[in-house]
C-alpha cells in the first residue's frame, strides 16, 4: 500500500511543479522575464504577495488557489482571474491577457503560441512564426513610409527654421524703419497743421472784408431767389384758396367720389402742414434765443429752401385737382368743382408736372467765394468798392502763401494742398508699415512646433471628398465643409497637448439649435499631406484624420528594436506599483 502511494505522491508533486513553473525558463507560468525578481522566494522558501498584504509559501504560487487579495500569486492559472498572463510569443510580439481567460477553451489571438490553453483540453497551435512574418512585413512597410516621411520632415525643418530666421530679420528691419516712418508722418502732420493754422489766421483777420465782398457777390442772387420764393408762395396760396373754396362750397348732395378723394387728400395735407408749423415755432423760439445774424450764404439757402417747399406744396395740390378733373362726374355741373378746374387749366401751361417746377425756371447756382466762372484780375486802377476790397485781399493772401484763393484753375498747387498730399502719403506708408509688422509678428509668434517643421504647411489647403460634402482645411487657417455653399467649421486656435500631432479649429458657423462648429485634426506619419478620413463624433464637432511627413520623427532606439520581436517584451498592463516593489 505504501509502495503504491509513492508513485501517486511523486505524480502530484510533479504536477504541482509543472503548474508552478513555465517549462522553458523555470519562471512561474505567466511571468515575464523582466518580472522574475518579483517571483523569487526568500531563504525560507516564503514569498510576499506583490501588494504586501501577506506572505505565503512560494510553492503556493500558481497552485490554482487564490491566496493573495491582488491575485498576484496566480499569474499562470485562472484561479484569481484578476491578474495578467504573459504570452512570450517567440517569433512574434509578446503580449498579456487577463488570467480569467486561461484554459477557457478559446485560443486567444493575443497568445499566438497557444500558451493560454495549457491544460490539454484545448489544442492551440503555435502560429507565431506565420503571424510574425505577416506582422514584420507590415511593419517593414510602415518603416519604409516612416523613413521616407522622416526624410521629408527634415526638409520641412530646414525650410521652417530658415523661413523663421528670414521673417525675424524682416521684422527687425521693419521695426527699425518704423520709427522714421512714424516721424515722417508726424512731421508732415505738423506742416499741414501749420498751413491750416496760417489759413485760419488769415481767414479770421479778413473775415469782415470777405463777408462784405460775399454780401455784394450774392446780393443780386438773393434778390432773384427771394422773388422766386414770393412767386411760388403766391401760387401756393392760390391753390390753397381754391381748395378751401372747393371744400366749403362743393355740392355735398352729389356724393362725387373724385371730389371727396381730393378734399380728403387736401385735409391730410393741412394736417401735415399744421405739424410742420408747430415744429417751426419751436425752432424759431430757439433761434430767437440765440439771436444769430444770418450771413449772405445762409439767406441765399433760406430763400432756396422756401422756394423748394412752396413748389412741393404746389405740386401736391396740383395733382389733387388734376386727378379730380380726370375722374369727376361732369353731369353734376358743380360750380365749385368747375371753378377749381378753371384755376388748374389757367396755371397748367406754366408748370412742369414731372419735375415740380415752373416752366423755363433754372436752378440758381451759388458761385464759389473766390471767383465766378470767368476769373479776371481786378487791377488797382479799377474803380468800385468791390474791386478795391478784392485787390487788398489778394495782396494780403499772396504775402502769406495763400494767393491761390484768388487765382484761376491753372494755378500751381497751394501750400495746403502740397502739405495735405505729403501727409496723406506719409500716413499711408505708416499704415502699411504697421500692417506689415503685425502680419510678420503673427507669423513669427505662431507655434510651428519645437523645430519649426509645420511652417512648411502654412496655408496648404487639403481636401477630402465624400458623396455629399467636400471637407477642407487650410492649415493654420480655416476648415470648411463645402456643398452648394461653403460652411465654416472653424479657424486654427491651438495645438492640443504637447506632442504637436493634433490641431484644434474653433469658432465655426453655429449649428441649428447647437454649438459652433469645430474641427480636431489628428495627424499620423505619412509621405503625403492628405486627409484620410472625416467623422462627426459629436454634433457639429468634426474629426479629421490626416497623414503628413511633419509628424514622422526620428525612430528612437526602442522603436528600432521593434524590428526584432525577440528583443521586445510587452509592457505589463497592471498597476505600476507592483513593478516598484
Amino acid at each position: 500500500m505504501r509502495i503504491t502511494c509513492i508513485p501517486i505522491v511523486i505524480t502530484l508533486a510533479l504536477s504541482l511543479v509543472h503548474a508552478n513553473v513555465a517549462t522553458d525558463n523555470k519562471l512561474p507560468r505567466g511571468v515575464a522575464p523582466s518580472r522574475a525578481k518579483m517571483y523569487t522566494p526568500d531563504t525560507k522558501g516564503q514569498w510576499a504577495c506583490l501588494d504586501g498584504s501577506k506572505t505565503i509559501p512560494f510553492t503556493a504560487v500558481n497552485d490554482d488557489y487564490c491566496d493573495c487579495p491582488d491575485g498576484s500569486d496566480e499569474p499562470g492559472t485562472p484561479a484569481c482571474g484578476t491578474g495578467y498572463f504573459y504570452c512570450s510569443n517567440i517569433g512574434h510580439t509578446p503580449a498579456y491577457i487577463k488570467t480569467s481567460r486561461l484554459n477557457d477553451g478559446v485560443c486567444d489571438p493575443e497568445c499566438c503560441d497557444g500558451s493560454d490553453e495549457f491544460d490539454g483540453r484545448t489544442h492551440c497551435p503555435n502560429v507565431c512564426e506565420q503571424v510574425g512574418a505577416v506582422s514584420r512585413k507590415e511593419r517593414e512597410k510602415l518603416e519604409r513610409v516612416h523613413k521616407e516621411g522622416n526624410r521629408i520632415r527634415k526638409e520641412y525643418v530646414v525650410y521652417g527654421q530658415s523661413s523663421k530666421k528670414k521673417l525675424k530679420e524682416q521684422l527687425d528691419k521693419l521695426q527699425a524703419a518704423s520709427a522714421s516712418v512714424k516721424q515722417a508722418a508726424a512731421d508732415t502732420k505738423a506742416t499741414l497743421d501749420a498751413a491750416n493754422a496760417k489759413l485760419k489766421e488769415y481767414l479770421e483777420s479778413t473775415k469782415l472784408e470777405r463777408e462784405a465782398a460775399r454780401e455784394r457777390q450774392l446780393a443780386p442772387l438773393i434778390e432773384q431767389q427771394t422773388q422766386r420764393a414770393e412767386h411760388a408762395n403766391k401760387i401756393k396760396n392760390l391753390f390753397r384758396t381754391t381748395l378751401d373754396d372747393l371744400k366749403e362750397n362743393h355740392n355735398k348732395n352729389f356724393h362725387d367720389m373724385a371730389v371727396k378723394s381730393t378734399i380728403s387728400g387736401y385735409d391730410e395735407y393741412l394736417e401735415e402742414l399744421k405739424k410742420q408749423e408747430e415744429d417751426e415755432k419751436k425752432n424759431d423760439t430757439k433761434d430767437k434765443e440765440e439771436e444769430k445774424v444770418q450771413s449772405a450764404l445762409e439767406r441765399m439757402h433760406a430763400a432756396q429752401d422756401a422756394t423748394y417747399d412752396a413748389k412741393k406744396d404746389i405740386g401736391l395740390m396740383f395733382q389733387l385737382i388734376k386727378e379730380m378733373k380726370e375722374k369727376y362726374n361732369t353731369e353734376y355741373n358743380d360750380e365749385a368743382v368747375l371753378k377749381a378746374i378753371k384755376v388748374l387749366d389757367e396755371f397748367a401751361p406754366t408748370w412742369e408736372d414731372s419735375s415740380n417746377d415752373f416752366v423755363g425756371e433754372e436752378f440758381i447756382e451759388i458761385p464759389d467765394e473766390d471767383a465766378g466762372d470767368k476769373k479776371e484780375e481786378v487791377k488797382p486802377e479799377d474803380k468800385g468798392a468791390l474791386g478795391e476790397v478784392y485787390n487788398r485781399l489778394q495782396k494780403g493772401a499772396s504775402k502769406i502763401g495763400l494767393g491761390f484763393l484768388f487765382k484761376g484753375p491753372k494755378v500751381s498747387k497751394s501750400e495746403i494742398e502740397i502739405a495735405q498730399e505729403a501727409y496723406n502719403k506719409a500716413s499711408e506708408e505708416e499704415r502699411k508699415s504697421l500692417e506689415e509688422i503685425q502680419k510678420l509678428e503673427k507669423k513669427v509668434n505662431t507655434d510651428y512646433g519645437p523645430d519649426e517643421a509645420f511652417a512648411k504647411l502654412v496655408d496648404q489647403c487639403i481636401e477630402f471628398k465624400e458623396i455629399e460634402y467636400t471637407y477642407t482645411v487650410c492649415l493654420f487657417g480655416e476648415a470648411k465643409q463645402k456643398s452648394h455653399s461653403d460652411t465654416s467649421l472653424g479657424t486654427f486656435s491651438s495645438w492640443e497637448g504637447d506632442n504637436y500631432d493634433t490641431q484644434l479649429y474653433t469658432g465655426g458657423a453655429r449649428c441649428w439649435n447647437g454649438p459652433e462648429r469645430s474641427v480636431k485634426v489628428m495627424m499620423t506619419c505619412g509621405t503625403e499631406n492628405k486627409i484620410v478620413a472625416v467623422s462627426e463624433p459629436s454634433k457639429c464637432e468634426y474629426l479629421y484624420k490626416m497623414e503628413t511627413p511633419a509628424v514622422c520623427h526620428d525612430l528612437s532606439e526602442d522603436a528600432k528594436d521593434d524590428s526584432n520581436s525577440n528583443l521586445r517584451e510587452a509592457v505589463y498592463p497592471g498597476k505600476k506599483k507592483h513593478d516598484e516593489l
